[in-house]
């Protein structure tokens, strides 16, 4: 008897995909859950791991970790709903670099319906039709009368 192994996903279990990959992009962003005190090159740092909908380039990306406080700040709380937002930079504080940052998108009814068409789109895409019935299976043909009257019976089901 033979195991078969799979190997691991290059470079983690999710997608990469950076904030300046999708600037200026209308994103549905589904977070998973906060992780607190993930240790990178930089020393330990805060993420939160989010699905990524890409409406302007109609892609996703699962299991995504971001790392920029005002994504975390924004998202945090939002675990287990859909956020509509368009990714911006916000105002850079002197010496450091201009935040990330979701612009709310969820009133603007052009982001609302293309966002709707891709999700509904993407769902429909997963759906299998059900498989046809099996055929029933042949009956035989009753040797009496009592016979077929106590099989009309049993196919009707109990009676209240």
């Amino acid at each position: 008897m033979s195991i078969e192994f799979a190997a691991p996903a290059a470079g983690g279990s999710g997608d990469s995909l950076a904030p300046a990959d999708v600037e200026g992009h209308v994103l549905v962003v589904e977070p998973q859950e906060y992780v607190a005190s993930i240790t990178t090159s930089f020393g330990d740092k805060d993420a939160i791991r989010v699905n990524v909908h890409d409406i302007t380039t109609q892609t996703s990306h699962a299991d995504v970790l971001w790392f920029p406080g005002g994504l975390i700040g924004a998202l945090k709380g939002q675990i287990g709903k859909r956020v509509l937002g368009v990714m911006t930079k916000g105002t850079a504080k002197p010496g450091q670099a201009a935040p990330w940052l979701l612009q709310d998108a969820s009133t603007s009814a052009p982001a609302v319906a293309a966002a709707t068409a891709y999700l509904t789109a993407a769902t429909a895409a997963t759906l299998a039709a059900p498989a046809p019935a099996a055929a029933p299976a042949p009956v035989a043909a009753p040797a009496s009368a009592l016979d077929a009257a106590l099989g009309n019976l049993a196919a009707a089901g109990p009676t209240a």
